[in-house]
Formats: structure tokens, C-alpha cells, sequence
């Protein structure tokens, strides 16, 4: 007897699972199907509810817009309006004319972010007086900007004294008859094939190199900038062909930025390969430039050339992949931000000739 009993318990724990007979196991189961069935119908709902609503709002909308045409449409005020002030009779004229009316509105509202109508209306009345009183305006304007042009080339009270002939420099280009570009600054370069050298496929830059950046490089660009009237200074980092190795990863994205405002060396950057290289020095140059006073107050922008731009500012397309010292180069270029301040240059078909 005992010995049946025995067996009838072994028999009945193989039927068990964590204390739970497969009869309760399969209500469970079933028990979490129908909470998880619940959950995805009640977020099927949700946005059915959502779906809905935008339909009504969009139903609603093309209604008051139907209303609106059918107004418009059974207006003959309005019609006989619209052709009078524009004196077509032509539907697809007068379609023009409206679309020429939204324009000007659109044109009028761009106006008022930057100037008030009392502005606008000094201004006009300015122009006029000056008109009536046989004054040229444009010419008034250009002799504002000569001597605003004048004015930076002084420089600040602080920095070094300038001389007169870059004043006079200044005067002279915006004196000049016919002028309609802007005069060129000559390009800086700065190549390994000059002694000036990076590490090999990073952006540190060498002792010799760093000391120019400090000493040499901001007063040739400040005496620059006051003889061409420029405001920009872009740093362009140029590479040779060689790749620089296989690099999976590289942290520009991450840590230009806290290079570019000295909260990080720039060994920390790690490009990963020629374009990222370019940028990489030329925020290696910026980064040092920044901090002359001299060049207080004035744009500085890292670019990178990559290895796409010969020495001769042609496109590296035929291919150079040897060590090439001269194409490893940093290049600053000097310009105005806006070519409706420029007080002077050569003529424009002089401007427009190769740099």
C-alpha cells in the first residue's frame, strides 16, 4: 500500500511546474495573452480617437474654405474690385496679379522685421531731400564708407600706431573711378616645404610653427586687413594625397568645439581621414589666432581643403599620392563679409581675375 502511494506522489510532482499543475500554467498564459491583447487594443483605440479628431478638424477646415470661395466667387464686388485695380480682364492675368499682390505683402512683412514704417518713411523722405537738394546719394554713401573704411584702418586705441601710407592706401581705393569690387589681399601660406609642420596625420602643430602663429602671423594679418579693408580671416587646411591610415573612429564631432574655446588640447583630436585632417588644422591655427589680441573683434573660420587643391588652386584630380611638402599647407585668406561695404578695389574685371 505504501509503495502504491509512493509512486502516485512521484507521478503527480512530474506533473508539477514551480508548484503549478500545466492546467494552471495554461490559464495563467492565457490570463497574460488577454492582458497584453487589452493593452494593444486600448493604444489601437487611442489612436483611432486621435485619428478622428484630425479628420474632423480638416473636414471643418475645407468647409470654411469652400464658404470662403463660394463668397468670393459670387462677389461681383469683389471681382469688379480686382479688375479695376488691375485693370485685367483675363482670369489667368488677374490669377498673376493676385500672386504678385501675396509677394509684396510677403515682401512688406521682411521689411518691418528689420525696419519700422516711421524708418522706412524717414528714409524715403531723406533720399528726397537729398535728391531735391542736387545731392548724389549714392555717391554720399560711398564717401560714408571711405571714411568708416578710414576709420578702421586707424585702428584702436590700443593697438600698434598705423602708418600713414596704409591710410593713405585706403583713400586711394576708395578714390579710385569706376571701382566695383573689392582689391584682394594675397594669400598667407604656410607649408611644411616653409618649415611649418604638424605631427604626421594629426593637427599638433610643431614649436616653430606655434611661435609664428604667435609673433609673426597676427601682424601680418592685422596689416593686411587694414590695407584691404577685410573683415574675415578664413584658415583653410590643405593635405597631400596619402591617406592617413585606418581609422575606424574619429571624435571631430564631439571635440572641435571644446578645442576651438580652449577647453581641450589639440592632441585630443583624432581625424579619420584627409578632409577631417584639414579641418582638424585648420581649428589647430584658429585655436591660436583666436587668442591674439590684435585680431580681437574679427571673423575667424576654419575650412578644409582636403587633398583636392593643388598649390596652383586647381582641383588635385590626376592624381598625386606621393610626399608632397608644398600641398601640406595651411592657407589664410582674407575678405569682406558683405560686398556692399567695400569702399574700394580694382575694376571688376581686375576683381574677378584668379587669387
Amino acid at each position: 500500500m505504501e509503495g502504491q502511494i509512493l509512486q502516485q506522489r512521484s507521478s503527480y510532482r512530474r506533473g508539477l511546474v514551480l508548484g503549478l499543475t500545466m492546467a494552471e500554467i495554461m490559464v495563467l498564459l492565457v490570463f497574460c495573452l488577454l492582458i497584453a491583447m487589452a493593452t494593444f487594443l486600448k493604444r489601437e483605440e487611442t489612436r483611432r480617437i486621435a485619428a478622428e479628431q484630425e479628420l474632423k478638424e480638416e473636414k471643418l477646415q475645407n468647409v470654411q474654405i469652400r464658404e470662403i470661395v463660394n463668397t468670393l466667387s459670387k462677389s461681383a464686388a469683389v471681382a469688379e474690385k480686382i479688375e479695376g485695380l488691375s485693370g485685367l480682364s483675363d482670369p489667368q492675368a488677374i490669377d498673376q496679379y493676385w500672386r504678385e499682390l501675396v509677394d509684396s505683402r510677403s515682401v512688406v512683412k521682411e521689411i518691418e522685421k528689420n525696419l519700422t514704417v516711421n524708418e522706412l518713411r524717414e528714409g524715403l523722405a531723406n533720399i528726397a531731400a537729398m535728391r531735391a537738394s542736387h545731392i548724389d546719394v549714392d555717391k554720399a554713401i560711398r564717401d560714408a564708407e571711405i571714411v568708416g573704411a578710414i576709420n578702421r584702418a586707424m585702428g584702436k586705441p590700443d593697438d600698434p600706431p598705423v602708418s600713414a601710407q596704409n591710410v593713405l592706401d585706403t583713400l586711394a581705393r576708395g578714390m579710385s573711378p569706376g571701382n566695383g569690387g573689392h582689391q584682394w589681399p594675397p594669400i598667407i601660406r604656410m607649408s611644411e616645404a616653409d618649415g611649418y609642420f604638424f605631427k604626421s596625420g594629426s593637427a599638433e602643430l610643431s614649436p616653430t610653427f606655434q611661435e609664428a602663429l604667435v609673433t609673426k602671423t597676427p601682424t601680418e594679418i592685422l596689416n593686411y586687413i587694414r590695407k584691404y579693408d577685410v573683415d574675415i580671416i578664413e584658415v583653410v587646411g590643405h593635405t597631400d594625397e596619402r591617406p592617413i591610415g585606418l581609422r575606424q573612429y574619429s571624435n571631430l564631432d564631439r571635440d572641435l568645439l571644446p578645442v576651438l574655446k580652449n577647453n581641450a588640447g589639440i592632441v585630443s583630436l583624432v581625424p579619420a581621414d584627409n578632409a577631417g585632417l584639414g579641418l582638424a588644422r585648420a581649428v589647430a591655427v584658429v585655436s591660436v589666432l583666436r587668442q591674439s589680441p590684435l585680431l580681437a573683434g574679427y571673423k575667424l573660420i576654419p575650412l578644409s581643403g582636403a587633398q583636392l587643391v593643388n598649390t596652383d588652386e586647381t582641383l588635385a584630380i590626376s592624381g598625386s599620392p606621393g610626399d608632397i611638402q608644398q600641398r601640406r599647407r595651411i592657407e589664410i585668406r582674407l575678405r569682406k563679409s558683405s560686398t556692399g561695404e567695400a569702399t574700394g578695389s580694382l575694376p571688376a574685371t581686375a576683381a574677378a581675375q584668379p587669387r
